[in-house]
Order: structure tokens, then C-alpha cells, then sequence
């Protein structure tokens, strides 16, 4: 921090425009703390008993058995650029996922692929009941009911995952 206030004060005395010294003070902020999360899929996780409220909620939901589920570390700039964290802080996930139904919408394809899906918060994975052993907790044959509002390109708008009894 000392060595930021350092710099900005270089800067302001040699007269650099505001705009330029606020892009400096960017870009190291994202230097130190990195992009983590951005362009993630996030989701809302739901418990069986809220099983009608995740189909009232969404426009398109589906039936769904996982088919791939494929595991990456979420690392940040900083841990990239320092290799400081041989062992992953968080996770991103990519699955396929098999449609067995159409509960409700229109859905006319026979799988569908989440990419970059964000590891669930320590609340959601206490309402999905998925255990913490493995980064995630759903592997390959999980049954899973989806909804989503729409899509743009492959990231689902309001993802709603619920783990099917």
C-alpha cells in the first residue's frame, strides 16, 4: 500500500492528468487482487422442498444427469504471476449435462454444456447437501433439475440448480 501512495504521489506532482493516474490505480489494484470470479457462471442453489418455487421462478426448466463434470483452478492474476499457490483457493467447473426432460419451456437440445461454473459458497452447499471432500460434490450421473431465464451465447441468465431426490 505504502509503495502505491509512493507512486500516486510521483504522478501527481509531475502533472499526469487525473484520468491516466485513476487507470494506474486500476491496474494495480488488479495486479494485487486479480480477476477471480470474472466471467464465471453463477447460480442460485435450491433445496427439493423448494422445487416449486425454482419452476415458477424460471421461464425454461429442465431434467438433467450430469455426464462430464471437469474440475480447474480458479486462480487469480496475482497467483498466476507469483505461482504462490501450488494448491487452488477456489474452483471452476465445466459439465455437460444430458436433458432427460422438459419440465417446462421450450429446450429442443439433447445436451447442454455449463462452462466456468463458480464453486458454490459454503450456504449453497449446505442447501444443495453436497459434501465438501470434493471441490464440488456432484460427479458424473447426479441428477439435477436446472432452470434459467434465457441464454447468451453458453452463459445461463439466473441459473437455478436443485440436486433431484
Amino acid at each position: 500500500m505504502f509503495f502505491a501512495s509512493l507512486m500516486l504521489g510521483l504522478l501527481w506532482k509531475r502533472g499526469l492528468p487525473p484520468l491516466l493516474i485513476t487507470a494506474f490505480v486500476i491496474a494495480t489494484g488488479l495486479l494485487f487482487t486479480g480477476c477471480r470470479g470474472m466471467g464465471t457462471q453463477s447460480f442460485t442453489a435450491f433445496a427439493p422442498a423448494q422445487a416449486h418455487e425454482l419452476e415458477a421462478s424460471s421461464q425454461t426448466v429442465l431434467d438433467v444427469t450430469c455426464s462430464n463434470v471437469m474440475a480447474q483452478a480458479d486462480y487469480n492474476l496475482w497467483e498466476n504471476l507469483s505461482m504462490l499457490a501450488p494448491m487452488p483457493k477456489y474452483w471452476e467447473y465445466d459439465m455437460t449435462l444430458q436433458v432427460e426432460r422438459v419440465v417446462k419451456g421450450d429446450f429442443d437440445e439433447k445436451t447442454i454444456e455449463l462452462h466456468w461454473l463458480r464453486e458454490p459458497t459454503r450456504a449453497q452447499r449446505n442447501v444443495l447437501r453436497v459434501s465438501e471432500t470434493w471441490p464440488f460434490g456432484i460427479t458424473n450421473g447426479t441428477r439435477l433439475r436446472i432452470s434459467f431465464e434465457g441464454r447468451s451465447g453458453s452463459y445461463l441468465k439466473n441459473l437455478k440448480i436443485m440436486i433431484r431426490p
